[in-house]
This record gives C-alpha cells, structure tokens and sequence, in this order.
C-alpha cells in the first residue's frame, strides 16, 4: 500500500513540474512576442497577469519557481534585459506569494481577489527601487513610475479577464486532480 501511495504522490508532482514548466514557457512567449511600448520608456505585457494565474492555481513552491523563471528567462534573453534578471527573479516570487492555490475556482477564495492589487503594489515599490539603483537615485525611480503603473493596471485587468474564463472552463478541477 505504501509503495502506490509513493506512486500516487510521484505522479501528482509530475504533474505539477509539467504544469510549471508550461506556465514558464507561456509566460516567457507572452512576455517575448507579445509586448507592447507603454509610451514611457518601457512596455507594457501579459506576464504578470499570467504569474498571477500561475499562482492561483499551483502550489506553493512551484508557483514562486514559476514566477522567478518564466520572466527572469526573458529578460536572460532579450537585448540588454540581463541587468532586470537579478531584481526579476526576486520581485516575480514575492508577488506569487499573495495569491493561493487553494480553494475551487482561482477567483473563489478572497485573498485571489485582492491579491493582484497586492502583487501590481509590490512590483511597482520594488521595480521603483530597481529603476533608483540601476539608472541614478531617485529620478530613476520617478521616471519609471508612470510604465510601472500602466503595466500594473493592465495587469490587474488581464487578471481578472483570464480568471473568469478559467472559472467558466472548470480549470481548477484539472489542478486539483
């Protein structure tokens, strides 16, 4: 008996590593091909929104990995990208851990529906930060505020669109099994 419960718990992590490993290919594309200039300097893309989902319907650690690899592997390959990899390897993960994978639905249990305000907050402070070390102080920080904001609120609407959708498909069910 121990050895198909060894089985059954091998499988289900196979599972979940596959399903990660999906969600990091579908967010470095989406964050490759699918980006768009936010008139600020910088762009405006589905990545978080779908790190947002990512973290609603894996669970914990696989969720962070998600959220470290699939943007940081971007930013590994795209022109002058490679400075962000540090500061998006952090920041991604800390925005994953506001969201949770338990409860039926992605948008069922509260702390989902708060949690992107949360997450578009913390990217914003922490980017804010990165943007001061990486291009000179403070006028740093202030000149990336406006594109950190829009992506924030595009990514908080993406969010939502996405998870009613996968409410709607049942798609928990799938994660859950």
């Amino acid at each position: 008996m121990k050895f198909i419960e060894r089985g059954g718990a091998l499988r289900t992590n196979i599972y979940t590593l596959v399903r990660s490993a999906t969600f990091i290919a579908i967010i470095f594309l989406m964050i490759y091909f699918f980006r768009l200039p936010n008139g600020f300097g910088g762009f405006i893309h589905f990545g978080d929104s779908l790190i947002f989902v990512a973290a609603a319907l894996l669970p914990f650690p696989f969720n962070l990995f998600v959220a470290a690899l699939g943007p940081g592997l971007f930013n590994l390959a795209a022109e002058g990208g490679a400075i962000w990899f540090p500061f998006t390897i952090v920041i991604k993960p800390i925005m994953a851990l506001c969201f949770t994978s338990r409860g039926d639905t992605i948008l069922g249990p509260l702390r989902n529906r708060v949690a992107p305000f949360a997450a578009a907050g913390i990217n914003t402070v922490l980017y804010f930060f990165a943007n001061m070390i990486l291009f000179g102080g403070f006028g740093g920080g202030v000149a990336a505020l406006p594109g950190l904001l829009v992506q924030g609120v595009g990514s908080i609407v993406a969010y939502f669109v996405i998870a009613v959708a996968l409410d709607r498909l049942k798609i928990k069910r799938m994660f859950k099994s």
